[in-house]
């Protein structure tokens, strides 16, 4: 089976199988009945103060939002939980990995939890 990563923006698709978002923030304007995710696991996301720093305010860069969010996951036994739980799902079936993030490259956190696994 497989891991995925894919933006909220992109198409759903059957082969997305387990859609799981990892985003701090529920997407704005967006009817419950439109969410396009199956389970939401806010542990693996960036805290506010990271994704205030990287994406609102622009004061750190790349490398070391990688830094504080490395250390945010190891710090946290949620989300190492929960790293556990998506190497075992994605050996048994197709998972994809969601968050907000459009068209960055690999510079988001759904590339180094991938990593992670």
């Amino acid at each position: 089976m497989s891991l995925k990563i894919k933006s909220l923006k992109e198409t759903t698709e059957k082969s997305d199988g387990l859609r799981i978002l990892i985003a701090r923030y529920r997407p704005r304007a967006l009817p419950k009945s439109k969410e396009n995710w199956n389970e939401w696991w806010k542990d693996l996301a960036p805290s506010k103060a990271l994704h205030r720093d990287y994406m609102k305010d622009r004061i750190i860069d790349w490398h070391e939002y990688k830094r504080r969010f490395l250390i945010e996951i190891i710090n946290n036994p949620e989300a190492l939980d929960k790293i556990q739980d998506l190497r075992q799902l994605s050996k048994n079936k197709d998972v994809t990995l969601l968050c907000h993030c459009y068209n960055v490259g690999d510079h988001c956190h759904r590339y180094l939890i991938r990593d992670m696994i």
